[in-house]
């Protein structure tokens, strides 16, 4: 056999959320391994109609209207007991597609899968309803593949529809355990929410992302914001074409009725999609130019304001608001909000220091945070004016701050290693020809002659 093996059906058992849902499935394995075909197939719907039944009591206790209809049904027929088996027989007919029109519980080609074990079950159930010659003779490669797709498909998830979807994103994007970074939020989203999710719950989750940050409650999302515009990014990668059809109108009528106290918390959303700008009403475009005009520093930091640089029209403006405050106030935003705009005046002002202790502190606060964006030539004038400045040259931590920018730009090495080499010879020569002089930087020649 190819593919996933009996021991890799045991293991998906494991996983399988509800208790008799786990046993029913087990059934349905022991038949198959026993020879026993048909009666694995019947075993396995059997497990299947157990598991939709339940999902939908769970939907249902969490106040889904769907399922708590379905369930309504379902119980009032059992409640009549003989005088409602008509109708019982009816609900089993159609669970499936219940399962897949209104629990929203199954992704298209996963209906189809179980689509055909349930056709695939009628045909064990009913043997009398064909000729001799033609009875069922399932394979136990088709046996199988039912089960897996059983396991992979339904049992081992949990159910996600409307609300309880949506609370249960907003839990885990607040909770200490949420991805930080594009590529792990991509595959935490895809693999929970996404790839099993019919498109009204696609729609939901964007357009609950697009309000968190503004609703009453965006307080207890204070220190999340990245997460948010990271999360839509992601969306948006993986449903395109449910983003691209639904963000633009919403966004246009969104933003005019939000707040002035928290406008400036779209900007996360315009670095991870600049198109968001041009959806916007004009008046919502005033508005927020007009902000990040007035705003004082730490309401800009506090709504990551400078996210906005990628809005071309924006970024005049928060480079004049940039260059408007102090030194010290500089150096905090580039501490707090490394970005590429900021490189050439983080330089001069690294270029200037004025002590020791000072050069330091700035190494430490903007020009490692800003390494990993360096270029080749961005190195090359980080590296003079520690030759050209004294202060920072002959600071004592300056050489595990070139460490650190070094090892941050390591994909860059090709093009940036002449003018590290020309940096340890010039300070070589200041240390009067000593190599091994703590200020002739022997760390940074040792990793420059590493393989």
């Amino acid at each position: 056999m190819t593919g996933l093996g009996l021991t890799d059906i045991d293991t998906l058992c494991l996983s399988v959320r509800d208790r008799e849902s786990r046993r029913l499935i087990m059934e349905a394995i022991t038949a198959y391994r026993g020879g026993a075909l048909r009666s694995a197939i019947m075993s396995t719907w059997i497990a299947v109609a157990y598991d939709i039944i339940a999902k939908a009591r769970e939907l249902a206790s969490q106040g889904e209207p769907a399922p708590k209809k379905f369930v309504e049904e379902l119980d009032a027929a059992i409640n009549q007991g003989n005088g409602e088996i008509r109708k019982l027989q009816k609900i089993e007919s159609n669970l499936l597609k219940t399962a897949n029109a209104d629990l929203q519980l199954l992704a298209p080609h996963e209906y189809e899968a179980l689509d055909r074990l349930q056709k695939d079950r009628n045909l064990c159930a009913h043997p009398a309803f064909v000729v001799e010659d033609e009875l069922f003779q399932p394979s136990m490669e088709l046996v199988r593949a039912h089960i897996v797709h059983v396991l992979q498909y339904l049992l081992i998830h949990a159910p996600l529809q409307g609300k309880s979807a949506i609370a249960r994103f907003d839990t885990d994007i607040v909770s200490p355990s949420f991805p930080t970074t594009s590529e792990a939020i991509g595959i935490y989203i895809r693999s929970k929410y996404l790839d099993r999710a019919k498109d009204v719950l696609v729609t939901n989750l964007i357009k609950a992302l697009l309000s968190g940050l503004f609703s009453e409650d965006h307080v207890k999302y204070v220190g999340k914001e990245r997460l948010f515009g990271m999360a839509i990014r992601e969306i948006a990668k993986a449903k395109t074409a449910i983003y691209e059809r639904i963000v633009p109108a919403y966004v246009a009528n969104k933003f005019d009725a939000v707040a002035d106290d928290v406008l400036l918390n779209i900007c996360t959303f315009l670095e991870n999609d600049p198109r968001i700008w041009d959806w916007l009403s004009e008046p919502t475009k005033l508005r927020i130019t007009k902000l990040l005009e007035i705003s004082d520093v730490e309401i800009l930091k506090a709504h990551a304001a400078f996210d906005a640089f990628a809005v071309p029209e924006l970024a005049e403006v928060l480079l004049a608001r940039f260059d408007s405050f102090d030194e010290k106030t500089r150096v905090s935003i580039i501490s707090e909000h490394p970005r590429q705009e900021f490189i050439g005046r983080a330089i001069d002002i690294y270029k200037g220091a004025g002590g020791w202790r000072y050069a330091e502190m700035l190494g430490k606060a903007i020009i490692i945070p800003l390494a990993p964006l360096f270029t080749a030539d961005d190195i090359r004038k980080v590296l003079e004016a520690i030759v050209s400045n004294s202060q920072i040259g002959w600071a004592s931590d300056t050489p595990d701050i070139l460490s650190a920018v070094f090892d941050s730009t390591l994909p860059i090495l090709d093009g940036a290693r002449p003018h590290w080499l020309k940096f340890v010879d010039d300070m070589t020569e200041q240390a009067q020809g000593d190599r091994t002089a703590h200020y002739a930087y022997p760390e940074i020649r040792m990793k420059l002659d590493s393989p």
